[in-house]
Formats: C-alpha cells, structure tokens, sequence
C-alpha cells in the first residue's frame, strides 16, 4: 500500500492518466497513500474528483483512506459535488471492502453524517447523506456472530 506512483500533482494530465492505467489493471489498492495525497491536494478539482471515483473501487480500504473520504465529505469549505463524490465513495468502500470498517471509522461516520443531517443542506445534498446514513446503519445492523450457544 506504500506506493505513490504519481509525481508532481501539478503537472495533473499525466496523474489522470496513471490513475485510469490504474484502475484499467486493477491495481489502486496498491496505491492507497497516493490517491490520500490526491485527496488532500487542494489544488486541482479534477484531480480531487477523480480519485474520489477511484477511491470508490478499491476492495481493501485503509483505514486512513477511509479518513481522508469521511474528511473531505465532512468539509463545510468544499464544494457540494465532491462532497456527494465522496459519500458516494464511502458507500461502496462500505459495501466492497472484504473487512468493513474498523468500528471507530463507523462511528465516526454515524457522528458526522447525523451532525450534516441536523443542519438545513441542500436537497440534493441531503439524499446524499440519507443513502449513506442507510448504508451504515444497514452495516452497523448486520448480525453478529453467536458464540457459546
């Protein structure tokens, strides 16, 4: 997971394309800590969205992955379309990765989406945070192991 393949995030047009070379040969997973750089640059909102959709197919999430996704949608500064991205991101993390999320992760996840839900958002915005909302608690209610009966 140590590998950042992707450069100078400045010159973006060749970040694009390693990121979709990536996700052609299935290989994100290997590259977590550089798309939570990507994430965490500011400075392009292409580079932003598009590793967000990326972010979104990767079967073993880290925990930090997860941290940085669950950031950028708790942003009151970022714009609403990345936000939905990245909710939309969180969904399939929670829904593709083999392990789920580490119960923290979940809880915190309750706490910021019910935090984002409690303000007036726009609508659009709102069905975003219900769908995630639904995903983590249908996650959080799947039924546990019964030992010793």
């Amino acid at each position: 997971m140590d590998k950042d393949p992707f450069g100078n995030l400045r010159d973006w047009g060749p970040v694009l394309d390693q990121l979709e070379l990536l996700a052609q040969e299935n290989r994100l997973s290997d590259c977590q800590s550089g798309l939570i750089r990507i994430l965490r640059y500011k400075g392009n909102w292409r580079l932003r969205e598009e590793a967000l959709k990326c972010a979104a197919q990767i079967q073993t999430p880290c925990e930090a992955l997860f941290c940085q996704v669950l950031n950028i949608l708790a942003d009151d500064n970022l714009y609403y379309d990345a936000r939905i991205l990245a909710s939309d991101a969180l969904i399939r993390l929670l829904r593709c990765s083999e392990n789920g999320c580490s119960q923290d992760i979940g809880q915190e996840l309750c706490k910021i989406t019910e935090k984002l839900k409690s303000t007036p958002q726009p609508p659009f915005f709102n069905k975003a945070l219900t769908r995630l909302y639904a995903e983590v608690d249908a996650s959080a209610a799947a039924p546990l192991p019964v030992q010793g009966v």
